[in-house]
Protein backbone atom coordinates (compact mmCIF):
# COMPACT_ATOMS: atom_id res chain seq x y z
CA UNK A 1 0.00 0.00 0.00
CA UNK A 2 1.41 3.40 -0.99
CA UNK A 3 2.07 6.07 1.63
CA UNK A 4 -0.62 8.36 0.28
CA UNK A 5 -3.17 5.49 0.43
CA UNK A 6 -2.43 4.92 4.15
CA UNK A 7 -2.70 8.63 4.73
CA UNK A 8 -6.13 8.90 3.12
CA UNK A 9 -7.72 6.03 4.94
CA UNK A 10 -10.39 3.86 3.41
CA UNK A 11 -12.98 5.80 1.44
CA UNK A 12 -11.50 9.23 2.14
CA UNK A 13 -10.38 11.71 -0.48
CA UNK A 14 -7.05 13.48 -0.26
CA UNK A 15 -7.47 16.89 1.42
CA UNK A 16 -6.04 18.71 -1.60
CA UNK A 17 -8.72 17.15 -3.82
CA UNK A 18 -11.48 18.28 -1.46
CA UNK A 19 -10.11 21.81 -1.22
CA UNK A 20 -9.48 21.87 -4.98
CA UNK A 21 -13.04 20.78 -5.73
CA UNK A 22 -14.37 23.50 -3.42
CA UNK A 23 -12.21 26.11 -5.18
CA UNK A 24 -13.41 24.93 -8.61
CA UNK A 25 -17.06 25.16 -7.47
CA UNK A 26 -16.32 28.69 -6.22
CA UNK A 27 -14.76 29.55 -9.61
CA UNK A 28 -17.83 28.24 -11.41
CA UNK A 29 -20.21 30.27 -9.22
CA UNK A 30 -18.16 33.45 -9.63
CA UNK A 31 -17.88 32.89 -13.41
CA UNK A 32 -21.68 32.57 -13.59
CA UNK A 33 -21.98 35.85 -11.69
CA UNK A 34 -19.76 37.57 -14.27
CA UNK A 35 -22.26 36.59 -16.97
CA UNK A 36 -24.66 39.14 -15.45
CA UNK A 37 -22.19 42.06 -15.76
CA UNK A 38 -23.30 44.82 -18.10
CA UNK A 39 -21.17 45.67 -21.09
CA UNK A 40 -19.54 49.07 -20.94
CA UNK A 41 -19.78 51.44 -23.88
CA UNK A 42 -16.60 51.40 -25.98
CA UNK A 43 -15.69 54.94 -24.91
CA UNK A 44 -15.69 53.94 -21.24
CA UNK A 45 -14.41 50.37 -21.50
CA UNK A 46 -10.78 51.28 -22.23
CA UNK A 47 -10.70 48.15 -24.42
CA UNK A 48 -11.49 46.00 -21.38
CA UNK A 49 -15.04 45.04 -20.44
CA UNK A 50 -16.03 44.89 -16.75
CA UNK A 51 -16.16 41.07 -16.79
CA UNK A 52 -12.78 40.59 -18.54
CA UNK A 53 -10.44 40.99 -15.57
CA UNK A 54 -12.51 38.91 -13.11
CA UNK A 55 -12.79 36.14 -15.70
CA UNK A 56 -9.04 36.20 -16.31
CA UNK A 57 -8.41 35.89 -12.56
CA UNK A 58 -10.97 33.05 -12.31
CA UNK A 59 -9.28 31.14 -15.14
CA UNK A 60 -5.85 31.53 -13.52
CA UNK A 61 -7.23 30.31 -10.17
CA UNK A 62 -8.92 27.32 -11.83
CA UNK A 63 -5.79 26.34 -13.81
CA UNK A 64 -3.59 26.56 -10.71
CA UNK A 65 -6.15 24.57 -8.72
CA UNK A 66 -6.24 21.82 -11.32
CA UNK A 67 -2.43 21.78 -11.31
CA UNK A 68 -2.48 21.45 -7.51
CA UNK A 69 -4.95 18.60 -7.71
CA UNK A 70 -3.10 16.66 -10.41
CA UNK A 71 0.55 17.49 -9.78
CA UNK A 72 0.56 18.03 -6.03
CA UNK A 73 2.59 15.85 -3.71
CA UNK A 74 0.86 13.71 -1.09
CA UNK A 75 0.39 15.50 2.21
CA UNK A 76 2.97 13.30 3.99
CA UNK A 77 5.72 14.56 1.66
CA UNK A 78 4.97 18.24 2.31
CA UNK A 79 6.71 20.28 4.92
CA UNK A 80 4.49 21.21 7.83
CA UNK A 81 6.04 24.57 8.69
CA UNK A 82 5.90 27.53 6.35
CA UNK A 83 9.40 29.00 5.91
CA UNK A 84 9.96 32.53 7.25
CA UNK A 85 10.84 33.71 3.73
CA UNK A 86 7.21 33.14 2.69
CA UNK A 87 6.01 35.48 5.44
CA UNK A 88 8.68 38.06 4.56
CA UNK A 89 7.70 37.93 0.90
CA UNK A 90 4.01 38.27 1.79
CA UNK A 91 4.87 41.29 3.93
CA UNK A 92 6.72 42.88 1.03
CA UNK A 93 3.71 42.32 -1.22
CA UNK A 94 1.37 43.91 1.34
CA UNK A 95 3.84 46.79 1.56
CA UNK A 96 3.69 47.07 -2.23
CA UNK A 97 -0.09 47.39 -2.17
CA UNK A 98 0.18 50.11 0.45
CA UNK A 99 3.08 51.87 -1.29
CA UNK A 100 1.54 52.23 -4.71
CA UNK A 101 -1.20 54.46 -3.27
CA UNK A 102 1.47 57.07 -2.41
CA UNK A 103 4.25 56.38 -4.87
CA UNK A 104 2.29 55.35 -7.93
CA UNK A 105 2.22 51.97 -9.64
CA UNK A 106 5.52 52.21 -11.56
CA UNK A 107 7.76 53.42 -8.70
CA UNK A 108 6.20 50.88 -6.32
CA UNK A 109 6.75 48.08 -8.86
CA UNK A 110 10.33 49.25 -9.35
CA UNK A 111 10.97 48.96 -5.60
CA UNK A 112 9.38 45.51 -5.37
CA UNK A 113 11.13 44.19 -8.48
CA UNK A 114 14.47 45.40 -7.18
CA UNK A 115 13.85 44.39 -3.55
CA UNK A 116 12.33 40.91 -3.79
CA UNK A 117 15.24 39.30 -5.67
CA UNK A 118 17.65 40.76 -3.11
CA UNK A 119 15.45 39.48 -0.27
CA UNK A 120 15.50 36.04 -1.87
CA UNK A 121 19.29 36.03 -1.98
CA UNK A 122 20.05 37.07 -5.54
CA UNK A 123 23.27 39.07 -5.66
CA UNK A 124 23.93 39.35 -9.39
CA UNK A 125 23.10 43.01 -9.91
CA UNK A 126 23.56 42.68 -13.67
CA UNK A 127 20.38 40.54 -13.60
CA UNK A 128 18.47 42.37 -10.86
CA UNK A 129 18.73 45.89 -12.28
CA UNK A 130 17.49 45.13 -15.83
CA UNK A 131 14.65 43.04 -14.40
CA UNK A 132 13.79 45.62 -11.74
CA UNK A 133 13.57 48.39 -14.31
CA UNK A 134 12.41 46.48 -17.40
CA UNK A 135 9.55 44.47 -15.91
CA UNK A 136 7.64 47.41 -14.38
CA UNK A 137 8.09 49.46 -17.54
CA UNK A 138 6.91 46.53 -19.68
CA UNK A 139 3.83 46.02 -17.49
CA UNK A 140 3.07 49.74 -17.55
CA UNK A 141 3.59 49.86 -21.32
CA UNK A 142 1.29 46.90 -21.88
CA UNK A 143 -1.53 48.26 -19.76
CA UNK A 144 -1.19 52.02 -20.34
CA UNK A 145 -0.15 52.07 -23.99
CA UNK A 146 -1.43 48.85 -25.57
CA UNK A 147 -4.59 48.22 -23.53
CA UNK A 148 -5.14 51.95 -22.92
CA UNK A 149 -5.87 51.51 -19.21
CA UNK A 150 -5.69 54.81 -17.34
CA UNK A 151 -3.65 54.84 -14.12
CA UNK A 152 -4.51 57.54 -11.62
CA UNK A 153 -1.44 59.60 -10.78
CA UNK A 154 -0.44 59.46 -7.12
CA UNK A 155 0.57 62.47 -5.02
CA UNK A 156 4.27 61.52 -5.09
CA UNK A 157 4.49 60.03 -8.60
CA UNK A 158 7.32 61.69 -10.46
CA UNK A 159 6.17 60.86 -14.01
Amino acid sequence: MAAHDRERGFGRARPDLIVGAAILVFCLVVWLITLSFDRAPPALAQNVQPASFPRLVIVVIAVLTIAMMTLGRPVAERTRRVPAMVWLSAGVMVGFVLAFQWLGIVPAMLLVCLGLPVLWGERRWYLIVPFGIGFPLAVYGLFAEVLEVHFEPSPLAFW
